[in-house]
């Protein structure tokens, strides 16, 4: 009897493998094999329609064009653009999901405030072929540029992925309004799906996706960048050989691939957002070049699972400059609930399904003291000799602009943390919060817990604050210590109040 059933357990097994394999090689030869058919499609009548690009019936890809509401027009837009021209939901794959979750189609001149947003035109050829040309025109509202944007939208059947090919024109219809100097323009800031993850966990959370960046250096290496939300030299001054890739990895396909085409290599760099991990693509502009039209040229497609394996195994991290962040090479992560026992390091990426900030420091004499903690070795400390503040602090905080839930509903937070202290004096310790606005200078009010002085054992500190102000991001947590002494926080809890 247990002969039969070993027996029968492989023939189901082997069945099963060889349907599998049989989708399988079906999948890939039908990917092979695509041939697609483009079209332009307007959906859902005639109030606030969505416009998208069809291959068949399958959705590819969708134009926007809709006002941004905050944090997302700052954080995402910094406040520069309410309306902006956008591509999004882009599939790399016809049997696949939305890679890229927007890609912008405007140039920005000077940040915030000349931008070619305002949409004027939009040309579509190649209806019902498998080459579908959109030309977007767009200028900026003080009428001093000109941007034309041709999307070439094909199929390659080698890298078995649509291949979207944008020419970015930019005509200065006031050349003597840039020309004092060397500009730099940024031509698009595209960003992924799934990344970054959740900052926290929380139910109904994305999948977090990807673990690093790979690109093919302008000085023949293959370099490594680990994703992560800390601001390092890692992050800044890339540069691509000629016809160089740029891609997003360690996912077991949909691996997305950015490619600068001819000497746009040679004018061009990237700079990613620590925030969002969003890609700054920059155009080098000399003045000699402003008086005629200004051409920057990229590619996006799904990188060939060879070349993924290839660019992973030959990657180097270039090592940090030794005084960054501190001269620290770790820090403890932000976590709602939390012993300070979890780090990361500047070059590392966090474990799990959660991708969380770090805190920071302002000020001196702040460490991470892994020896003297509340419930296990591990809290922070504050120790000095000379007044003033000093701060550990989370880069920037709790809230749906950092990538957590959202704050509808949201009556508030209660935050509490178990401090201890040892002859504080000439100011005191305490738990503090704030709601933040980024990217400009804080006016609403600091809100602290009850203020320790002198020496106290493990005291719980407590403090609620109610809905979030519409102009904020995140709610900011501080850990402070005003004037000389010593000062350790440790079991930090934090609740969204719904």
């Amino acid at each position: 009897m247990r002969k039969n059933y070993m027996s029968t357990t492989r023939f189901v097994c082997l069945i099963l493998f060889l349907f599998l394999m049989t989708n399988y090689g079906t999948e890939a030869s039908d990917l092979k094999n695509h041939s697609p058919q483009f079209s332009w499609k307007v959906l859902g009548g005639v109030v606030n329609p969505e416009q998208w690009i069809y291959d068949g019936d399958i959705p590819v890809a969708m134009f926007e064009q809709r006002f941004i509401e905050q944090p997302g027009e700052n954080l995402l837009f910094f406040n520069g653009t309410s309306k902006p021209p956008l591509l999004r939901h882009l599939k790399l794959t016809p049997n696949g999901q939305p890679i890229v979750e927007g890609v912008q189609l405007y140039w920005v001149l000077i940040s915030r405030y000349v931008i070619t947003d305002k949409l004027l035109d939009i040309d579509i050829e190649g209806e019902g072929t498998a080459r579908l040309e959109v030309t977007f025109v767009t200028g900026d509202a003080h009428s001093t540029a000109l941007s034309r944007r041709v999307l070439t939208l094909t199929y390659d059947t080698e890298k078995q992925s649509y291949v979207y090919d944008f020419q970015c024109f930019l005509d200065l219809k006031s050349p003597e309004s840039y020309n004092d100097r060397t500009r730099g323009f940024e031509f698009t800031d595209p960003w992924l799906v799934g990344c970054p993850g959740p900052a926290v966990r929380f139910n109904g959370m994305w999948e977090r996706r990807y673990q690093r960046f790979i690109y093919e250096s302008d000085t023949g290496g293959i370099n490594a960048i680990p994703i992560n939300h800390f601001t390092t030299s890692h992050k800044g001054g890339i540069t691509l050989k000629h016809d160089g890739l740029f891609t997003a990895v360690n996912e077991p396909d949909d691996n997305p691939a950015f490619q600068f085409v001819g000497d746009t290599a040679d004018k061009s760099s990237i700079s990613i957002c620590w925030w969002g991990y969003d890609l700054h693509f920059n155009r080098t502009v000399t003045p000699d070049e402003m008086n005629n039209t200004i051409l920057a040229h990229f590619r996006i497609f799904q990188c060939p699972e060879n070349k993924v394996k290839t660019l992973e195994n030959l990657a180097v991290m270039q090592p940090l400059k030794s005084d960054e962040w501190g001269g620290k090479k770790e820090y403890p992560v932000y976590e709602r609930n939390s012993t300070f026992a979890n780090g990361l390091a500047l070059d590392g990426v966090y474990e799990g399904a959660v991708d969380p900030f770090p805190w920071k420091i302002a000020g001196d004499g702040a460490v991470w003291d892994k020896t003297s903690g509340r419930t296990d070795s591990n809290c922070l400390k504050i120790s000095k000799t000379e007044p003033g503040v000093t701060t550990w602090e989370t880069f920037q905080g709790d809230g749906e602009g950092y990538f957590t839930e959202p704050w509808t509903p949201c009556k508030g937070y209660r935050v509490s943390c178990y401090v201890k202290t040892e002859s504080v004096s000439g100011g005191s310790s305490t738990l503090a919060v704030q709601y933040h606005i980024p990217n400009t200078t804080q006016i609403h009010p600091v809100y602290t817990a009850r203020k320790l002085t002198g020496s106290n054992g493990w005291t719980k500190l407590e403090l609620e604050v109610g809905s979030p102000p519409p102009d904020t991001g995140c709610l900011m947590i501080k850990l402070l210590q005003d004037g000389p002494g010593t000062t350790w926080f440790d079991d930090l809890e934090v609740e969204l109040l719904q």
